[in-house]
C-alpha cells in the first residue's frame, strides 16, 4: 500500500504486521487495569475530600458542643437573686367595705392589772396591757392542768382519789379518798366546779404525784416559749413561785382550745357526777357567768385568791372568728371587761386573707440537669387581723423568693419572705417555704438532661437563624 506525502510523492508504506489474539487480550487487560488504578485515584480523592469535611464538622460540632456546655453552665442558677411580685388578699372586695377612720374606732375600758386579746386563728395581739408582766393567776391554773391532763392520758381511764387528794381545800367537788372516777368526769369537776381536790386526783394519776406533775407542767410551759410563766402546784393556790402572764395564760388557752374535749368541757353549763353513798348525782356547775351574760362567749375559766385577785380566761366566736382573752387582777368589773374587749375585737378588727398554709404563693426554680420547681408557701397561714383603720396598708403584700436553689431542697426549707403592711409601724415579714422535696438526680439523668439542654440550645440558635423554621 502506497502513501502519498506532501510533496507529492508516493512512498510504499511496510505492511502492518497482525496482532495475535493473545496480544490483543494482553492489551485489553492493560487497558482495564489502567482504568481501574484512575478510578481508584479518583475515588480516593473524592474519600478524601469527603473525609475532610466530615473532620471538619465533627470538630465543629464538637467546638459547638463544648462551647455550649460551657454557656450552660455559666449560665444556669443563680445566686441568691430574688424576685419580687405582688400578693393581693383574696377577699380584697370584702375589705374595701370595711375600712373605717380611726376615729371610729371604739377602744376598750379595761382597768385590770394585765390583760390581753388575742385572735385564736392568727394569734394576732388586738389588744394588750402589761401583757408580759408575771402576776399569779389563781384557777385559771387549771387550763394548764387540764392541757398537760388530756396531753398524757385518755378520757376513759379509771382514777382512784387519794387520801391526800381528797383534803385539798377551799373549792371542791366533794371528792372522798378510794372513790374511783374516770379522768373525763374528773376533768369536769376540774373546769367548771373548779374542784382542787380534782387537780391533785388527775395529778397524782397523770404523774404518780403532785410535785412530778408541776414539773411536767413547767416541762411544757418551756416547750411553749412561755417566759413568764412558773407552776408550783396544780390548781392555783397562792404559792411563792407560782406566777403567769396574760400573754402566756393566751397560749396555753389556745392550744387547749384547739382539744375539742376540752372545748366541749369548757362550754357546759352543768354536769353530774354519781356520788356513793347519796340519793343524787354530784351538780359541778360552771362558775365562768360569762356564758349566759356574753351570748357569743364559748368558755374558759375564771379563778380568785387574795393575792391574785379575780383572773378571767375567756373565748367567743361571732361571724367565724374566734377571740380569747385574759384579764389577771381585775376587780369587780371583770365581766363587763371582758365583754368590752370582746366587742372591741369583733367591731374593730378584720380578717385579711393572703393564703392559707400549703397554698402556693410562688414558684421557685430548683438545680440543673435537669431544672426542676417547687411550690414557695406559707409555713403557717398568711392570714391577720387588722384593726379596720388600718386595713388600707393591707391592700397588697410583697412576696420576696429566691429565683433558684440548689439541689437538693428539703420540704419546709425557707425560700424567701411576704412583707404585709410594708413602711408602716406594724410591718411584719412571714417566711416563705418549699412545699416540697427534690432530691439530686443521678449521674445518668444530669447527663442526658445536659445533652439535651445542649441540642436546645442549638435548636434555638437554629430558629434564630432560619426565622419560620
Amino acid at each position: 500500500m502506497n502513501e502519498i506525502d506532501r510533496s507529492g510523492k508516493q512512498h510504499e508504506t511496510p505492511p502492518r504486521r497482525v496482532l495475535t489474539d493473545e496480544e490483543r487480550r494482553a492489551l485489553v487487560e492493560k487497558r482495564i487495569r489502567e482504568l481501574r488504578r484512575s478510578k481508584r485515584r479518583e475515588q480516593r480523592r473524592k474519600n478524601k475530600s469527603r473525609r475532610t469535611a466530615i473532620t471538619a464538622l465533627v470538630a465543629l460540632l464538637l467546638l459547638l458542643f463544648i462551647a455550649s456546655g460551657i454557656y450552660n453552665l455559666a449560665t444556669s442558677g443563680e445566686d441568691e437573686v430574688y424576685r419580687a411580685s405582688e400578693l393581693s388578699p383574696s377577699n380584697l372586695t370584702d375589705l374595701e367595705e370595711l375600712v373605717m377612720a380611726r376615729d371610729e374606732v371604739s377602744m376598750p375600758a379595761v382597768s385590770a392589772a394585765a390583760a390581753i386579746l388575742v385572735d385564736a386563728a392568727t394569734g394576732d395581739v388586738l389588744y394588750e396591757v402589761n401583757a408580759d408582766t408575771s402576776l399569779p393567776m389563781a384557777s385559771t391554773t387549771k387550763v394548764m392542768t387540764a392541757l398537760v391532763t388530756m396531753e398524757n392520758s385518755s378520757m376513759d381511764e379509771n382514777v382512784t382519789v387519794s387520801e391526800y387528794a381528797s383534803s385539798i381545800g377551799e373549792s371542791s367537788a366533794w371528792l372522798d379518798a378510794g372513790e374511783v372516777l374516770t379522768v373525763e368526769q374528773l376533768l369536769y369537776a376540774l373546769m367548771l366546779q373548779s374542784g382542787n381536790d380534782a387537780s391533785v386526783a388527775l395529778a397524782e394519776h397523770v404523774a404518780g404525784s403532785e410535785n412530778a406533775f408541776v414539773e411536767m407542767m413547767n416541762a411544757r410551759a418551756r416547750e411553749l416559749g412561755l417566759g413568764n410563766t412558773c407552776f408550783a402546784n396544780p390548781h392555783g393556790l397562792d404559792e411563792q413561785g407560782h406566777y403567769t402572764s396574760a400573754r402566756d395564760l393566751a397560749e396555753i388557752a389556745s392550744m387547749a382550745m384547739a382539744m375539742d374535749v376540752f372545748r366541749e368541757i369548757v362550754a357546759a353549763q352543768t354536769y353530774e357526777i354519781p356520788w356513793p353513798g347519796h340519793p343524787y348525782p354530784r351538780v359541778m356547775e360552771n362558775h365562768n357567768k360569762l356564758l349566759k351574760l356574753y351570748p357569743a362567749a364559748t368558755g374558759i375559766k375564771t379563778g380568785y385568791t387574795a393575792n391574785a385577785g379575780k383572773c378571767l380566761v375567756a373565748s367567743s366566736r361571732k361571724d367565724g372568728r374566734e377571740l380569747i382573752t385574759v384579764i389577771l387582777d381585775g376587780g369587780e368589773s371583770y365581766w363587763d371587761q371582758t365583754i368590752s374587749l370582746m366587742e372591741y375585737g369583733f367591731n374593730n378588727f378584720a380578717l385579711v386573707e393572703f393564703a392559707y398554709a400549703g397554698q402556693p404563693v410562688a414558684r421557685v426554680e430548683v438545680g440543673d440537669f435537669p431544672r426542676r420547681e417547687v411550690n414557695a408557701v406559707g409555713s403557717e397561714d398568711l392570714v391577720f387581723t387588722v384593726r379596720r383603720d388600718r386595713l388600707a396598708s393591707y391592700g397588697n403584700a410583697t412576696i420576696n423568693c429566691l429565683m433558684w436553689v440548689p439541689y437538693p431542697v428539703n420540704a419546709g426549707q425557707e425560700l424567701g419572705y411576704m412583707v404585709v403592711a410594708e413602711g408602716t409601724l406594724h410591718e411584719s415579714r412571714e417566711p416563705l417555704v418549699s412545699d416540697a422535696g427534690r432530691s439530686r438526680p443521678n449521674f445518668l439523668t444530669r447527663s442526658i438532661s445536659f445533652v439535651g439542654s445542649v441540642f436546645g440550645l442549638w435548636w434555638k440558635g437554629v430558629k434564630w437563624a432560619i426565622p419560620g423554621i
